[in-house]
């Protein structure tokens, strides 16, 4: 399984960049792992927010990507502190705003196997929503979404995600965040 998340934001401008984090075993029987990592939302000069889930998908396994404020500085998302939850559950992809209790769900092209989904939502200079592109594959998808987007799918002030797999091969994983001039790149094998 390999899950990337390509982030248009930057740790550079926080002066960070993480090296690898080892996702060992799961304590539990449902083989949850997940790990926490730091970033910035929003830099100047920033002109998308996107990422990339790529990884074997079933109609029993969990991929999500959380995304919002650690507001009790314990460096961990806590699902309190979440605001936008995205990824893929028993087959269907979502989208959830947790914090109105807002949520969308897709049907995949394909329901098993490998499965690809891309966000990227573009902003003008001066900050404000440009187009949002969300791909299943290569095929658009969420046209909703897409049509109009709303603004709790990007917060300046997030500062944390939280990646967690349940139910998928995660042996010898590891979790990579790196600066980059284009932004932030966060692998998960």
């Amino acid at each position: 399984m390999i899950l990337a998340l390509l982030f248009g934001g930057s740790l550079a401008a926080l002066g960070m960049v993480t090296g690898p984090v080892r996702l060992g075993g799961s304590q539990y029987a449902d083989t949850e792992v997940s790990t926490n990592v730091a970033f910035a939302a929003w830099a100047e000069r920033m002109f998308a927010f996107a990422y990339e889930l790529d990884f074997n998908g079933t109609p029993s396994n969990n991929v999500q990507v959380a995304f919002g404020i650690d507001t009790d500085g314990d460096m961990i998302l806590s699902p309190e502190e979440e605001r936008l939850v995205v990824g893929w559950d028993c087959g269907e992809w979502f989208v959830r705003n947790v914090a109105e209790d807002i949520g969308f769900v897709q049907v995949p092209l394909a329901d098993d196997g490998p499965q690809l989904f891309r966000f990227s939502l573009r902003f003008g200079s001066d900050g404000s929503f440009g187009p949002l592109d969300i791909r299943d594959g290569g095929t658009p998808t969420f046209h909703a979404l897409a049509a109009e987007p709303p603004s709790w799918l990007h917060d300046r002030r997030w500062n944390f995600c939280r990646v967690t797999a349940r139910g998928v091969d995660v042996h010898a994983s590891s979790f990579v965040v790196k600066a980059t001039q284009n932004g932030t790149r966060f692998i998960f094998r």
